[in-house]
């Protein structure tokens, strides 16, 4: 499944260059779930988001904050609203990667901390399952030490795409990134790198169970 899924991502490569604007979508590592009534987010549950802020290689350092407002109601099975609308998801950037060299990958690692609504917080931790990203030109240089061989792998594979699998330890292996939770996404290459503009829509789906009082 995770070898289908790096394909279809590499099929997008030809898309996305065409286009200044690409969505990419991952299966995710959770099964989708819903809740049955407003007390408790199970693991697995999904949100439409709107990020507040933009987000990239050349605008973001590893330890930014980011924030996001949930655009559509949670339903719960009993028909209750378990998340509503205008709901604050909170965040940070905790891995990145600029890339110089036209081979090189750039890449981004976004994870999650809180979830916010009706004057109350809540520990929350998600993985992002599809993402609107922008491309934008670079300009390459030959200042940067290049990578190996394995990292020279990866960088091929996916351009604004959610990185999994085997790309994903290729990355980590190659010293892009160390190996922390969150989502990691491909930003493109040193020639030809992307940017999550504030207002994306993000999808992103619960890793953990939360309690609602």
């Amino acid at each position: 499944m995770k070898t289908q899924l790096i394909l279809a991502l590499g099929s997008l490569l030809a898309v996305a260059a065409c286009s200044q604007n690409a969505r990419v979508e991952s299966s995710g590592e959770v099964a989708p779930a819903t809740p049955v009534n407003r007390r408790a987010l199970p693991s697995g549950t999904s949100m439409n988001v709107k990020l507040n802020e933009a987000l990239g290689t050349s605008s973001s350092h590893e330890g930014d904050r980011f924030t996001a407002t949930v655009s559509d109601p949670v339903m719960a099975q009993n028909g209750a609203t378990a998340v509503p609308a205008g709901a604050t998801v909170f965040g940070h950037v905790n891995g990145i990667h600029t890339a110089y060299l036209p081979t090189e990958q750039a890449v981004i690692r976004l994870a999650f901390d809180s979830l916010s609504f009706n004057g109350r917080t809540y520990p929350f931790d998600a993985s992002i399952s599809s993402v609107n990203v922008q491309n934008q030109s670079t300009n390459a240089t030959t200042s940067s030490t290049v990578r190996g061989a394995a990292t020279g792998a990866a960088a091929g594979a996916v351009l604004g795409a959610i990185i999994s699998g085997g790309d994903l330890s290729k990355i980590i292996s190659g010293g892009l990134l160390g190996a922390a939770a969150g989502t990691v996404i491909s930003l493109g290459t040193g020639g030809t790198q992307s940017v999550i503009p504030a207002g994306s829509t993000m999808t992103i789906r619960s890793t953990q169970p939360v309690q609602i009082r």
